[in-house]
């Protein structure tokens, strides 16, 4: 009887012993596919733009296909929407929710709050892979939005890096080389060039603006202004950037520039395109805008006024010469997320490993060629894969072409940064205008991402103090008291009201909501 017993327990301790091993085992490669097929139900965004391969769309892809043939994941796309949140807003009230799927922010509290959302930490833990887990360390200020307690509920889907969320100055190129300017040291600078342009190339007008107002929260850091995030004052409280005394120091500068004549008098009824009809007509040269407008202002502008007449990005200027810093707003793009009730929410670690792997890292392992990876990035079929998705920072990408082009040595860390690289040395080689995009983003020293990133190696970076979810108040005013904000600074940059109306439109704002919201976001992200 003894010996019986003590051999059970040798047999017992013996698979007890297994057991870390075989766990180890199973962690060790998170390809390895499923004995038998695994379903799972998920919902998407319709993808107006994406070019399908015949016989494919959304709910039957190359994407869906790779899945099914090296893991064995039956990829079930239950609806496609082009009004996602709103049919994701009926499916989570009637709780009809899809095995996994992507939320915003707001819906995300909302699973959060209501139980909905499956416990994601073990099967992160167990299959991430060092590519999922290195993004996820790297904006951990982010994970945090995702997790409830030491619980991660969901997997952030990121963004393409802070360098993407810095602005410049673009300028007719062949304007500047003839006029021998190589930048703006100074507003002055900024200034003179608008006069340069009007009167000796015929500009109607020296900068654009559109009604939303874009360019003035574009140009307000050169004036140290925070626009449209919230920032921590000398008080220790939180407040809003727009209605800071900084922001005056912009619409008064824009208010000056308006009464020159180098703002289109009309702007107020303008939309972006309306807008930018002036940079294809010649009737402008200068366009505050972001790290891409080269798409913007690139190909459309030299089919109309010629060769060499596309805008470059310069960096902006300082009014004092101290360092200007860029507003980040939270900047989370969505949450990936299992529904509460589905067995295996270790396939949306799965499947974003694989996401990652196809567009980051194969190429770079050589595992995948160019050609077999090409199919997986364009025709925008990198979007069209639900919740199995995360956005890369473009940083490393960026330089990496940048520095391919600068010393004509080809040495790319991921994939993205070859496919970029070859798409922009199309612009050099065949002049193809699709090309010269990315081209003006990437390749040269004026391109709009290298400056981007040039802000990042400066430490120009300024994150929004309300990094997260937005309070309740926020949400429930929504666009009015921006809105409301508009609408004034619109009247102080036409003249219609002094500069001084700034502080009767601070006082309004206040008593529309603002201090409400205030007080909401200082309770919730103050004192942190």
């Amino acid at each position: 009887m003894t010996r019986r017993i003590l051999a059970v327990l040798v047999v017992v301790m013996m698979m007890l012993t297994a057991l870390p091993a075989m766990a180890e085992d199973k962690t060790s490669d998170w390809r390895e596919p499923y004995a038998e097929t695994v379903e799972i139900h998920i919902a998407a965004q319709e993808i107006t733009n994406a070019i399908f391969a015949e016989g494919e769309d959304m709910f039957n892809n190359l994407w869906t296909k790779r899945w099914k043939e090296l893991y064995n994941v039956n990829v079930v796309v239950d609806w496609v929407s082009i009004d996602y949140e709103t049919k994701l807003n009926l499916a989570i009230a009637s709780n009809t929710l899809p095995d996994a799927f992507r939320c915003n922010a707001v819906q995300f509290n909302q699973l959060k709050t209501a139980g909905y959302l499956a416990d994601i930490t073990s099967a992160y833990e167990t299959y991430g892979s060092d590519t999922l887990k290195g993004e996820m360390e790297k904006n951990w200020d982010i994970v945090e939005t995702a997790m409830d307690g030491d619980k991660i509920l969901a997997i952030p889907q990121f963004h393409y890096g802070y360098e993407c969320n810095t602005s410049q100055l673009w300028a007719r190129n062949d304007w500047m080389q003839e006029a021998g300017l190589t930048g703006f040291e100074t507003v002055e600078d900024l200034e003179n060039t608008m006069k340069l342009f009007k009167e000796t190339y015929n500009a109607q007008y020296g900068i654009m603006l559109d009604k939303s107002l874009d360019g003035l929260f574009r140009t307000a850091p050169m004036f140290h202004a925070a626009s449209s995030i919230w920032i921590e004052l000398e008080d220790g409280t939180l407040g809003y950037g727009n209605v800071q005394p900084e922001m005056k120091d912009a619409l008064a500068a824009w208010a000056k520039w308006y009464q020159e004549g180098y703002v289109r008098p009309d702007f107020g009824t303008l939309d972006n395109a309306a807008m930018l009809e002036d940079a294809y007509n010649g009737n402008v040269g200068i366009y505050p805008g972001p790290n891409h407008a080269g798409w913007s202002v690139g190909k459309d502008v030299v089919a109309n006024q010629g060769e060499g007449s596309y805008f470059i990005a310069y960096d902006v200027p300082s009014v004092d010469g101290e360092k200007v810093m860029w507003p980040i707003p939270f900047c989370n793009y969505d949450y990936d997320v299992v529904n509460v009730n589905y067995e295996h929410p270790e396939i949306l670690i799965k499947l974003i490993n694989d996401y990652a792997y196809v567009l980051n890292d194969s190429l770079s392992e050589g595992s995948m060629t160019l050609e077999e990876v090409l199919p997986f990035n364009t025709g925008d079929m990198h979007h069209v894969t639900g919740p199995f998705k995360i956005q890369f920072a473009s940083y490393t990408d960026c330089m990496d072409v940048y520095n391919a082009f600068k010393t004509g040595e080809e040495s790319f860390h991921t994939g993205y940064g070859q496919i970029y690289y070859n798409e922009a040395k199309k612009w050099e080689t065949e002049g193809l205008d699709t090309s010269l995009g990315r081209w003006l983003q990437m390749a040269i020293d004026n391109g709009g991402m290298v400056i981007g990133c040039k802000h990042v190696d400066n430490e120009q970076i300024l994150k929004d103090a309300m990094w997260g979810l937005k309070p309740q108040a926020v949400l429930d005013y929504g666009t009015t008291l921006d809105d409301l904000l508009i609408e004034g600074f619109t009247q102080i940059i036409m003249g219609v009201e002094s500069i001084d109306y700034f502080d009767v439109l601070v006082e309004n704002w206040r008593m529309a909501g603002g201090d409400e919201v205030t007080q909401a976001v200082n309770e919730m992200y103050g004192n942190k």
